[in-house]
């Protein structure tokens, strides 16, 4: 059977005797999916159940004819659907035909009609639906690869910004480590004082808090993310792309400046996108002011917007500026005033689609030796109600768990044991899946908190052991990951579904975790 003949046909027409002599002319045609009504109430269920690929209809019928048959096929059939309606009418008036093809015939046929005719007719008709289809089918998988291919350019664009900003990143880090081994070596040489213990002690924290915002903030530049909106908080996106190129800026003289007004509210966005944004236009201003003479600025700057319900969020520098031609283009995609080598052109293009997607505005003002300022507008959003944060007050009390850390990172495993021994938990510490699962097999546990990458048995594995052994234990699992770059990982974790924190975390991030899986796993029983 070809795909033609294959294809459901519907007749509407109110005198049976047409509708036994349509039927027979296509089953001798070849043509087996046919449905068919004498009462054209009936049409519009008819097709919803049918789904048909043509419609042959009758235009003079009793209560309800073909004009207004066509009115409701056309807001039935989806816009970007092509159905093709054929009219068999006995009325060969010009007037008629004009009147159904403008409510939405596709071709028009008179009573009586030559059978060859009409089958050649339907053939046509058919074998235009299935170009059609075909047709949308292709621009589908055109659609496809464009959207892979941005993303590979999106991630090349990514690649060239960490390119230049990998050795100011390791040097930021060597700062707070300096700090942080400085610190410990005087706090093991000092006599039991306890308040410059303590001082100490706050030194060493806040060097580490430094190591893991810049860990994060370069990490989430590098990662692909998918979409994920969620309460965002802009003057933490803002600090964070400062943070993140803050020793290229200050070994350039470059003096920046975040201000966000007081008034500004949390916003329904995805910090991961604007956090590209930030980076890419201060990179951009930093580079446009390199070969200038001092003083050179930097201004991010987050107000309510002059309407209601927006926030406006700039970018201004005291750069060369921009001559009216290369305005006109900066957001062109592949266009670039860098040199050779240095960018693909995407980057100010790419940031415009984010601030886009998010239902924004992305514009720039610039006057040649005046600097530019971008200028985002975003919405205020409300979010969706589902997805409105549940308080904690909702979790129930923690009593004292008993809980199994597994991590080959002995000076991890131990913090994160005494943490949860002060905290009046139980602790048992494993260096590897394998002991673990021995563990496993000689007691209980409320918890288990487990790295992914490990020698003899890795997270992956020892995970697959529990849902085949354990399988009440998966819903009360929290992974800690140092290995966020890896994509089969990435894949794992989102597979799997089971919380996790990306190492280098907070201790207090920890306890929050246990509480949350530990009140989830009550709530489930």
């Amino acid at each position: 059977m070809s795909e033609t003949t294959s294809a459901r046909i519907l007749i509407v027409d109110d005198e049976p005797a047409n509708v036994r002599l349509l039927e027979r002319l296509l089953a001798a045609a070849g043509y087996r999916e046919l449905a068919s009504t004498t009462d054209p109430r009936r049409a519009l269920d008819l097709y919803r159940e049918f789904q048909p690929d043509l419609i042959l209809l009758d235009l003079m019928m009793p209560h309800l004819d073909g004009l207004a048959l066509l009115k409701l096929f056309k807001t039935e059939i989806p816009g970007d659907a092509y159905v093709p309606i054929l009219v068999l009418t006995a009325d060969a008036l010009l007037e008629t035909r004009r009147k159904a093809l403008d409510a939405g015939a596709r071709d028009f046929l008179t009573k009586p009609f030559e059978q060859f005719e009409a089958l050649l007719r339907i053939r046509n008709l058919l074998d235009t639906r299935r170009l059609y289809r075909q047709l949308e089918a292709q621009n589908r998988s055109l659609e496809e690869t464009v959207r892979q291919r941005t993303e590979r350019l999106l991630q090349s664009e990514k690649v060239a910004t960490m390119g230049s900003l990998i050795a100011g990143v390791a040097h930021e880090l060597n700062n707070p480590l300096a700090v942080l081994s400085g610190q410990a070596q005087l706090l093991l040489d000092l006599e039991h004082d306890p308040a410059v213990v303590a001082k100490r002690a706050t030194r060493i924290k806040d060097a580490v808090g430094r190591c893991v915002r810049i860990v994060r903030n370069f990490l989430a530049l590098a990662r692909q993310h998918p979409p994920e909106r969620k309460f965002t908080a802009l003057t933490e996106v803002m600090h964070g792309a400062v943070e993140l190129l803050a020793y290229e800026l200050r070994c350039d003289d470059v003096e920046v400046t975040v201000d966000v007004a007081p008034d500004v509210p949390v916003l329904w966005a995805d910090a991961h996108q604007l956090h590209q944004v930030l980076v890419n236009l201060i990179a951009n201003a930093h580079q446009a002011m390199r070969r200038q003479a001092t003083p050179r600025r930097i201004a991010v700057t987050a107000r309510l917007g002059h309407e209601p319900e927006r926030v406006r969020l700039e970018v201004r520098d005291t750069g060369p500026g921009m001559a009216p031609e290369v305005r006109a283009r900066v957001f062109e995609a592949f266009f670039t005033t860098k040199p050779q080598g240095e960018g693909t052109g995407l980057g100010l293009s790419l940031c415009r689609g984010i601030v886009e997607e998010h239902g924004g505005t992305m514009t720039v003002e610039s006057t040649p030796g005046a600097g530019a300022t971008f200028i985002i507008e975003l919405p205020v959003v409300t979010p969706p109600r589902a997805t409105a944060p549940s308080p904690a007050a909702s979790l129930p009390p923690l009593t004292p768990q008993r809980v199994l850390v597994v991590d080959d990172e002995v000076g991890v495993a131990e913090a994160l044991a005494e943490m949860l021994g002060r905290d009046g938990h139980t602790v048992d510490v494993a260096n590897d899946g394998a002991r673990a699962l021995e563990l496993l097999g000689t007691g209980t546990y409320d918890v288990i908190v487990s790295d992914t990458r490990m020698p003899v048995l890795d997270g992956e594995a020892f995970y697959a052991e529990l849902e085949r052994r354990f399988p009440a234990l998966c819903r009360r699992f929290i992974f800690l990951t140092g290995d966020v770059l890896n994509s089969d990982k990435r894949a794992f974790l989102a597979r799997i579904g089971a919380p996790f924190l990306t190492k280098p975390c907070d201790l207090d991030e920890v306890r929050g975790m246990i509480r949350r899986v530990v009140g989830a796993a009550v709530e489930a029983r």
